[in-house]
């Protein structure tokens, strides 16, 4: 009996000296002693040390090369008026969409016919589809600028919200497809420009352009409009799918309450096509998908167009939207085949019911017959 307890004891003795401790550098003596004093065990003892630091604990990052920046994520916060018309040295830039495009030959026609703008070109550069107006009048050393694109939307630079009214009063002539005015000015862009005297080359800067003094920025106007005017067609498409939206959230609801006995097939198939028509918009004729094909050999335009894009987070409203837009169409496509089957199980009914009408005649003329050969 004594030789087993022997046994257990010096098994479980063994194991328990197999393990591996994390102690400080002060304890090791001691733990060496008694190390030695029972050498005779033949036991193993490993023991595994750590040095502790009283110091400051630093970044590794900072440590290898303390040169290198930390990247500072910004942030966009649609900007108000009131805010940025109070900064001395800078510039107002307004960015509006008002329709899904723009006749641009007639618009072009009528600004020269009102003698108050004159079209300009991008440095011997035709980019299609875009017309650029440059204000006859000066008020000021700053120049006024309009940019038109084609895909109903305008931008302007150093033009006040009054007279951004009134040219948009002359584009809605030429509006295909116009949106709602609230829709307008809800989702239009507010941002600042400013020139930097040892600037070299543009850039975006917090919540305003920076522009190089003396010297024609007008490709970088462009840029830095392009990246404003997808921001705000993306705004607008935002704005519809809420109220188409708000329209799949009445039919759940009703599909909650009262079932599919009150939804109307022609409507959901409507709401559909609606939504369909809005994702074709976002992912086949717009290009926010992917850089537009103009900035492919233009590097400094195109850095300049993608960190304002970046900026608007135009990429991940993209997504967002697109998934939002599968949801609304999985509902409806769901709400569409139910009112399909309900639909089918009608005609079925009413055919069964037509034969049912038909035997009921074909018993009255039995019964009839039945009755004239009883009588004859």
């Amino acid at each position: 009996m004594t030789v087993y307890l022997s046994r257990i004891v010096y098994s479980t003795v063994r194991s328990a000296s197999m393990r591996c401790f994390n102690v400080p550098e002060q304890f090791l003596p001691q733990l060496n002693l008694y190390s030695k004093k029972n050498s005779f065990l033949c036991l193993p003892c490993i023991i595994k040390t750590r040095n502790y630091s009283t110091g400051d604990v630093r970044s590794p990052v900072v440590l290898e090369n303390p040169s290198i920046p930390l990247k500072k994520k910004i942030l966009y916060k649609k900007a108000s008026l009131d805010e940025l018309t109070n900064k001395e040295g800078h510039y107002l830039s307004l960015a509006y969409v008002t329709a899904n495009s723009y006749d641009l030959k007639g618009l072009k026609e009528a600004l020269v016919e009102q003698k108050l703008y004159e079209p300009a070109t991008l440095q011997a550069q035709e980019v299609g589809d875009v017309v650029i107006a440059n204000a006859v009048y000066s008020v000021g050393s700053e120049p006024r600028e309009i940019i038109f694109f084609r895909e109903g939307a305008v931008v302007f630079w150093n033009c006040t919200e009054l007279e951004a009214s009134n040219v948009l009063e002359l584009v809605r002539k030429f509006e295909i497809d116009s949106y709602p005015r609230d829709v307008i000015e809800k989702e239009r862009e507010i941002m600042t420009y400013s020139y930097q005297p040892n600037a070299k080359k543009c850039y975006l800067q917090e919540s305003g352009f920076v522009l190089v003094p003396e010297k024609d920025n007008l490709l970088e106007k462009f840029a830095f409009s392009h990246a404003m005017a997808q921001s705000a067609r993306l705004g607008a498409w935002e704005a519809r799918l809420e109220a188409l939206a708000a329209a799949v959230r009445r039919h759940s609801l009703l599909m909650q309450r009262d079932g599919i006995a009150h939804i109307q097939h022609k409507e959901v198939v409507r709401k559909l096509g609606e939504l369909f028509s809005l994702r074709h918009q976002l992912n086949v004729e717009s290009d926010l998908l992917d850089t537009p094909d103009f900035y492919w050999e233009q590097e400094q335009l195109e850095r300049i167009y993608s960190t304002t894009v970046a900026y608007f987070t135009i990429p991940r409203r993209t997504r967002v939207l697109n998934e939002r837009l599968s949801h609304c169409v999985e509902l409806l496509q769901l709400l569409s085949q139910w009112a399909s089957d309900r639909h089918h199980v009608r005609l079925e009914w009413m055919i069964i019911v037509l034969i049912m009408v038909e035997v009921c005649f074909e018993l009255l003329h039995f019964f009839e017959r039945y009755r004239t050969e009883q009588i004859a």
